[in-house]
């Protein structure tokens, strides 16, 4: 099974293997003897940084990218970091079964997405794995699927904060869950569709954007009118134009924006 499942997603860990590298420490065996731990973390964590895509590499050195280094800049700020990372975790096409983001990507994109849309929100660990096991896990490893939900729901290392899945109690040695929708930023959820936006595209359906897989409604398990609310706020700040007339119901971005851009206006939003 892939290595990237030996070590829970952290998020403040990411935060300090992010510093290291904005401080010059470029190489795995360095990040190993600064953090204090042991190198097989720091290779999984940097497995999850290329998910998050926060570092890049090149002749085994690491560099940040520009989202890299906009993590650092709001790294207290809950409300940005969070759905930011959140999203590129669970943002992948190609996603292998032995993979550790098909984890996190499944529960929630599947999972959590279908129990939304049939209007229950209450699920237990078991109801999980026997879902995840229907898609694909392996029965083998069904640690691997308790990470995943231990990651989304824990508040002190996690996402828990964003309150997608809330634990209520257990039944047994069952801990259940409540499942809600999380309303993003419009900064984020702004960065978020124009990293989604195909080069060429001139216009995306709004149903696209509350359903389609790894786009802002799914991802967040927002409805309609979350979404719609949420579009206006973004076309407040001129960032893309929502067009409902002569039946049309879809939106454009700003042609002299970039995904870029968005990222240092949150930097501004929160300075």
């Amino acid at each position: 099974m892939n290595s990237k499942q030996g070590f829970r997603f952290e998020v403040p860990y990411c935060i300090k293997l992010i510093s290291q590298i904005e401080n010059g420490i470029v190489r795995k065996d360095e990040l190993k003897d600064d953090t204090g731990v042991g190198l097989p973390k720091v290779e999984v964590f940097i497995y999850w940084l290329k998910y998050i895509n926060a570092i890049k590499m090149e002749n085994q050195k690491i560099s940040l990218t520009t989202l890299g280094r906009t993590y650092l800049k709001i790294a207290d700020v809950e409300d940005y970091i969070e759905p930011l990372m959140l999203y590129h975790l669970l943002r992948n096409s190609n996603l292998e079964k032995d993979d550790g983001q098909f984890y996190f990507s499944e529960l929630v994109n599947d999972i959590l997405y279908r129990l939304m849309l049939d209007y229950s929100n209450k699920i237990s660990v078991e109801e999980i794995k026997k879902e995840m096991f229907k898609i694909g896990a392996d029965k083998k490893y069904p640690q691997f699927i308790t990470a995943a939900i231990t990651t989304i729901s824990d508040a002190e290392t996690g996402f828990g904060k964003m309150g997608i899945l809330e634990a209520i109690g257990s039944k047994g040695k069952e801990t259940n869950f409540e499942v809600h929708s999380y309303w993003a930023e419009p900064f984020v959820a702004a960065y978020i569709i124009y990293d989604m936006w195909k080069d060429g595209q001139t216009a995306l359906g709004i149903d696209k954007i509350v359903n389609e897989k790894y786009n802002l409604g799914r991802m967040f398990l927002m409805d309609e009118e979350a979404v719609m609310e949420t579009l206006e706020e973004i076309q407040s700040k001129k960032l893309i134009t929502i067009e409902t007339i002569a039946g049309l119901n879809q939106i454009r971005i700003n042609p002299n924006i970039s995904k870029d851009d968005i990222l240092d206006m949150i930097i501004k939003e929160i300075s």
